[in-house]
């Protein structure tokens, strides 16, 4: 199924850096930085923040609403939900700012993302391909120690079209001079990274660490592991 591969691309964010994890180290310091605690429980707050997040990132990736808005409104909406109040109508802002910048010097990586890494990198020129902020991307790479790895860093903010559009896709191949039908997406997020790299010819692989129960037909492989893909590459 793979044997004609000649490029890959994989996704950054709880595909091989661990976005989810990494949040929540910055959130905390964070919260911490501008004393919410008294206002709200971090619990609270984090649970009503990521229900928020991924609702809008959703939205994000289909073009319902820009980048400004997201960033602005996660915390806006979560700080009102939790009862969180504040004098300074900037401080939704500048708490972005202070997060993304506090989340970019982590440095926890998914498990066995370094092995995956250098076993394709061995093979073919390793590229990735997100969704994520390009102020942020690189930084992540490097704080995990995936920069080296990686060939070209591809990003929906380069064209400003996200996604699963099948347009950031063929601007991805112009970039690293690929075919879709030799082309292999590796990505976390079934609808974004799978779907979409399907609708563009690609080859995909889902790795599915949640285990999500459901019928997925776009991806030529499910994996739970990052090193389950060195088996069937």
């Amino acid at each position: 199924m793979f044997k004609d591969i000649k490029t890959v691309f994989i996704d950054l964010d709880d595909t091989i850096w661990d976005f989810s994890a990494n949040s929540k180290v910055a959130m905390r310091k964070v919260y911490d930085k501008y004393g919410l605690e008294a206002q709200c429980p971090y619990e609270r707050f984090m649970s009503c923040y990521m229900e928020h997040n991924a609702r809008l990132w959703d939205l994000y990736h289909h073009g319902k609403i820009t980048k400004e808005f997201l960033k602005s409104e996660r915390f806006r909406i979560s700080f009102e939900e939790c009862g969180i109040t504040f004098d300074d109508p900037e401080l939704p802002i500048r708490f972005d700012y202070d997060y993304l910048e506090t989340i970019v010097t982590c440095e926890k990586v998914v498990e066995g993302a370094h092995e995956l890494l250098q076993f394709l990198k061995d093979r073919w020129d390793v590229n990735v391909l997100s969704n994520g902020f390009k102020n942020l991307q690189y930084r992540k790479l490097q704080s995990g120690g995936l920069d080296k790895y990686i060939s070209q860093l591809v990003l929906s903010d380069d064209i400003g079209v996200t996604k699963p559009d099948k347009r950031i896709f063929d601007y991805a191949l112009e970039v690293v001079k690929g075919e879709p039908s030799t082309t292999l997406m590796i990505g976390d997020n079934y609808d974004a990274d799978i779907l979409g790299a399907h609708n563009a010819g690609w080859k995909t692989i889902f790795l599915n660490q949640k285990d999500e129960c459901r019928d997925m037909p776009a991806a030529d492989a499910t994996v739970g592991t990052l090193l389950e893909i060195k088996n069937i590459l």
